[in-house]
């Protein structure tokens, strides 16, 4: 804190632990017991965490802290970590942000985009040490990693990649441009998708893991909102792979991609939902003990209705996060042979989901911030934070606009039912 201007009885209650009792009192009610009890080891480990967090430096120096409890990730079971599955991810990415919403997306990025591919690979009969090693050293949080999907040209057209992937005798070599990696500069694995023939992406993507040491050159782009995470424009130039880094070839790549986005968006889901709560909490807290006029500040109607409204759509939101998580748990995750249905009932509302709270957690922040004042841009509070964030949660894993783009072509599939 620069300069403190915020009273120092205010910002005294304006403590993580005040924003852990709020958040229970309104969605501890939507969970059973082993959620509860989730979500208790959560927050006590949060609590611990916060003292030690130095927002003039780079988040990457707590990924360590998050793999020695397993908390680079809580969709798929990584040694002994339990709880685990989609809830347990939303809950732990609600959590993170509540804490640091930087370290958080940049956990995100490392731990579920780069991460979540190499369960898949075994999932489906991968064999090898090699990304076993590596999957270990990212839950770990010993080493950083990041995924590469988009590119300059392309933007939110994830199909028509212009990456080229040639065989060679010991490997596949990679040759393109990747863009927005989050955790790139910093990255020590990228996990990559390239195509053999543009003309036919889906039939012949790939997805690999790509070590840094294998030629990937990254420069960092300048985004201000989040300094504390670096983001990249990566550049792939012969890069060459060998084969047992390659985790799905031959148009599978194509495959694991799609089924990948789902609990990707989810777990953005996730953190949107903690950065929400975040904002809406911390205006809670200032508005009831802050005075003008000889009151409360949310005793004016032009605040506390604001809140309200505020507080009605972070609980739906968290509701509509925790049951598609459920469904998914049950239907998909965890079951011997997974629901076609809830699959394509996931894959839908993953988009609706992602898109509506990415889109909340900015008018959250925003309306929070009217009703707060001035303080609130500045350091004094955790706002202003949130509200940056905010604005790269809502562009990854898909920006608005794609996001309605694929709800509405959701939509026009009901012409055949008339």
């Amino acid at each position: 804190m620069k300069e403190k201007i915020i009273d120092d009885k205010i910002h005294e209650k304006m403590s993580l632990d005040n924003v852990f009792k709020i958040f229970n009192d309104n969605v501890f009610s939507m969970l059973n017991d082993e959620e509860r009890q989730y979500c208790k080891e959560l927050q006590e480990f949060c609590l611990e965490l916060h003292p030690r967090i130095d927002k003039s430096k780079d988040v990457y120096e707590l990924f360590p802290e998050l793999g020695k409890h397993g908390y680079m990730q809580r969709i798929n079971k990584w040694k002994d970590f339990t709880p685990y599955g989609m809830k347990k991810e939303i809950l732990l990415g609600t959590h993170l942000s509540l804490l640091d919403p930087q370290l958080e997306l940049a956990r995100l990025a490392s731990g579920i985009l780069c991460g979540n591919p190499t369960f898949h690979y075994y999932k489906y009969g991968g064999k090898g040490e090699t990304i076993q090693k590596v999957q270990d050293e990212l839950m770990s949080g010993k080493k950083i990693g990041c995924i590469g999907i988009t590119e300059p040209p392309r933007g939110s057209d994830a199909v028509n990649m212009t990456t080229i992937c040639t065989k060679v005798d010991d490997g596949i070599l990679y040759n393109g441009e990747k863009v927005f990696t989050t955790n790139g500069p910093k990255a020590h694995y990228f996990c990559t998708y390239g195509v053999y023939d543009t003309n036919h992406p889906r039939e012949t993507m790939v997805q690999a893991m790509i070590k840094r040491e294998f030629g990937v050159r990254t420069e960092r782009l300048k985004i201000n909102s989040v300094p504390r995470v670096h983001i990249a424009h990566t550049i792939l130039k012969d890069v060459k792979v060998p084969q047992e880094y390659v985790l799905a070839d031959g148009g599978e790549g194509y495959v694991r991609l799609f089924e990948g986005l789902v609990p990707e968006r989810l777990g953005i889901m996730g953190s949107g939902i903690g950065i929400a709560w975040a904002g809406l909490i911390y205006g809670i807290i200032y508005t009831n003990l802050r005075k003008q006029f000889g009151q409360e500040v949310i005793k004016f109607e032009g605040v506390g209705f604001g809140l309200a409204d505020l507080l009605s759509k972070c609980t739906a939101a968290t509701s509509l996060a925790l049951q598609a998580a459920t469904i998914y748990d049950d239907k998909v995750l965890f079951s011997e042979k997974p629901n076609k249905e809830a699959e394509k009932w996931v894959a839908a509302v993953s988009s609706q989901g992602k898109y509506f709270v990415s889109k909340l957690t900015h008018e959250v922040c925003y309306e929070v911030q009217q009703h707060m004042g001035g303080v609130s841009v500045t350091d004094n509070t955790p706002v202003d934070e949130l509200m940056d964030t905010s604005k790269i949660e809502e562009v990854i894993g898909g920006a608005r606009n794609i996001q309605l783009f694929i709800i509405q072509n959701l939509l026009r599939k009901y012409k055949n039912l008339l």
